[in-house]
């Protein structure tokens, strides 16, 4: 196996392993669905709305209870994925500096966020088809599955860009719960009366939702309408990109980015006499920043012991992080 798909599998496992470990959302799946599911189904009016489905262009008469059906799964997974993206990016933005500043590729970091993001986006969206299933049967079940699943990426993206571009917990939670109402509520003519307004056009669950409403009371596929959620997609991917190459740089205590011609200032002592030797590897910031040296095996250690009691003190010049020593 290559030492890229190494760097891959392993920062996507503890990806799924963190995922695994958010209790919070593991009750929002397992209760917060199927009990909004169920008060759909027990309070909502069956009584016909009007939605403009413009995969056909024309004007539908749908039931009221199931189109709430539509709107409230879509709601709910992109609640919980953008949640669960948001907060285990947010959580990990020291630790996933520290990895980048250690030599950690940061595309394969990027890569296994995307991964954990659609095997969630998978399982919340496969769980919230089959709920609706229990109490109603759209004609067309996988393009139902297929529009949760890119109501949940979308937000899924937007939970990741949220997530390292805002400094506290709450104000993630709180951009999420509002983006989410409000897309919804917009699209949704159980709310909003003007939901056939040409601007919904721009929202992020747009595609998703004719998706839903395709698949509920047509034979068709909106493809053309589906095919805005890539750029939301793109969007995400790029803005996440940006914020996470800025949020993983290194920098001097100056504030000032660190640059390879500072690698000559990071000194390693070099042995006075011949005896047992070892290469010694240190990072002071990007991939092309390797300092390395040869020299005893006590005066090694010592210098790995002393740059690492450095960082734990806060004391460094620079950021400097011992990656390896070896005998040489």
């Amino acid at each position: 196996m290559s030492i890229g798909r190494k760097f891959y599998r392993t920062a996507t496992g503890f990806e799924l392993i963190e995922h695994a470990r958010n209790r919070l959302a593991i009750i929002l799946v397992a209760v917060f669905v199927p009990v909004w599911i169920t008060l759909i189904d027990l309070m909502m009016s069956e009584s016909p709305l009007p939605f403009r489905y413009r995969g056909t262009g024309e004007e539908l008469s749908v039931n009221g209870q199931h189109l709430t059906f539509i709107s409230g799964g879509l709601n709910a997974v992109t609640l919980i994925v953008g949640f669960l993206m948001f907060s285990v990016t947010y959580r990990s933005g020291q630790f996933d500096r520290r990895l980048v500043a250690a030599g950690y590729p940061r595309p394969h970091l990027l890569a296994a966020k995307v991964t954990a993001l659609t095997a969630s986006s998978v399982v919340v969206a496969a769980y919230s088809t089959a709920m609706v299933w229990v109490y109603w049967h759209p004609q067309q079940p996988w393009l139902f599955a297929l529009g949760m699943f890119t109501a949940a990426v979308t937000y899924g993206g937007i939970g990741i860009v949220l997530g390292v571009l805002l400094k506290g917990e709450l104000e993630g939670m709180f951009a999420i719960i509002m983006i989410s109402l409000i897309d919804v509520g917009l699209e949704s003519p159980v709310v909003n009366t003007g939901s056939d307004n040409d601007l919904v056009r721009f929202l992020p669950m747009y595609g998703s939702m004719q998706a839903g409403v395709g698949a509920g009371f047509t034979r068709s596929v909106p493809w053309q309408q589906m095919a805005t959620l890539p750029v939301w997609w793109a969007a995400c991917a790029v803005v996440g990109l940006i914020a996470f190459h800025v949020r993983t740089r290194v920098y001097t205590r100056s504030g000032r980015p660190v640059t390879a011609a500072m690698v000559a200032n990071a000194p390693i002592p070099r042995p006075a006499a011949a005896g047992e030797a070892v290469h010694v590897t240190v990072r002071v910031c990007a991939e092309t920043c390797v300092a390395t040296d040869h020299m005893p095996l006590y005066q090694g250690l010592a210098v790995l012991a002393a740059l690492s009691a450095e960082q734990a003190a806060d004391r460094a010049e620079q950021n400097v992080y011992p990656l390896s020593i070896k005998r040489g």
